[in-house]
């Protein structure tokens, strides 16, 4: 029976977790350093969107013949990664796609490279497919033979979580993430069907305030990160003060300085040489150890997030 393809569909989203024991009952994938994009062929056009429904069509010129090569209108999920010259995703990389506007994208940014991973398939020839289970979908998808130049269908893996672990750890991937094979496609929802399990540790921030590198305000010295509770208050996550480029500061100090308001948003006394700022900016933070209620340790910047506003971040007990 033939369906209407939806406008938008808001990706489902994984839950932090441990693995899980019955194995068998779950497919197992590697989890890529990248951005979540959802693509709409309708027969005619392409249109690809972030997590937060925004257009992010034209950063990805290298997509636009993807519908053609799936032949039927379809909407499939996945990541969008730009790997480096060992070919593993680097999410600074991607940065330099992700943040350009419209107005500024020119041919000069396809040097970096990108690649399209797809995971999922939820709608495909007239017909919605998010009630069909994971492994049904994954079938379905798997079935097209999509692999070009600039997209493909990393595998998934039945009954084998200790062993994709092992395998991502030994290649310092981001982690796995385990989908429960009888699963539905809850969109919009972060479900425990998606599980995320985590070797890098690695989470958003609300950029919350900046120092400046000492004598002199034309680098960021570091950034001063919060999260909301449960109660919608925001908590002091701790500083980050490494990880930065030259063209990271650059961007940083360019859309964090028009919002300096000097209001502390948190209930802590603050060193004085701190710039607050309104809370609009997300950033992405790998670290070595982060104590419940503590601060993080061993903090490194690893990109803004644009695709994720700060309504979202909030402490997950």
């Amino acid at each position: 029976m033939k369906t209407a393809m939806p406008m938008h569909i808001e990706p489902m989203l994984a839950k932090l977790g441990q693995m899980p024991r019955d194995s068998k009952n779950w497919g197992y994938e590697f989890k890529w350093d990248g951005i979540r994009a959802i693509m709409y062929w309708n027969g005619k056009n392409i249109k690809i969107e972030s997590r937060n429904l925004l257009d992010i069509t034209f950063r990805y010129p290298e997509l636009l013949n993807l519908g053609k090569w799936l032949g039927k209108n379809a909407i499939i999920d996945g990541e969008i990664i730009a790997p480096d010259k060992t070919g593993k995703p680097s999410f600074s990389l991607l940065q330099q796609r992700m943040l350009i506007s419209e107005k500024q994208f020119n041919k000069s940014l396809l040097h970096v490279k990108i690649r399209y991973y797809i995971f999922d398939i939820l709608y495909f020839n007239d017909k919605n497919l998010m009630s069909l289970s994971y492994d049904k979908r994954r079938k379905i998808l798997e079935s097209l033979n999509i692999e070009h130049n600039f997209c493909k269908v990393p595998p998934s893996f039945r009954g084998k979580g200790d062993t994709i672990l092992s395998v991502a750890r030994e290649h310092s991937l981001e982690g796995i993430v385990c989908k429960k094979l009888k699963s539905v496609y809850a969109a919009n929802r972060r479900s425990a069907d998606w599980l995320k399990i985590k070797i890098i540790k690695s989470d958003e921030f609300i950029i919350c305030g900046f120092k400046y590198v000492r004598n002199s305000k034309d680098k960021i010295g570091s950034l001063q990160m919060g999260i909301y509770d449960k109660n919608k208050k925001l908590i002091f996550a701790g500083g980050v003060g490494t990880g930065f480029s030259a063209v990271d500061h650059k961007l940083l100090l360019k859309k964090l300085q028009p919002e300096i308001n000097n209001k502390n948003p948190f209930d802590e006394k603050m060193d004085k040489n701190v710039n607050f700022v309104n809370p609009k900016y997300v950033t992405q933070v790998e670290y070595r150890r982060w104590p419940k209620n503590g601060i993080l340790q061993q903090a490194a910047y690893k990109g803004l997030r644009i695709d994720k506003s700060p309504d979202e971040i909030v402490l997950r007990t």
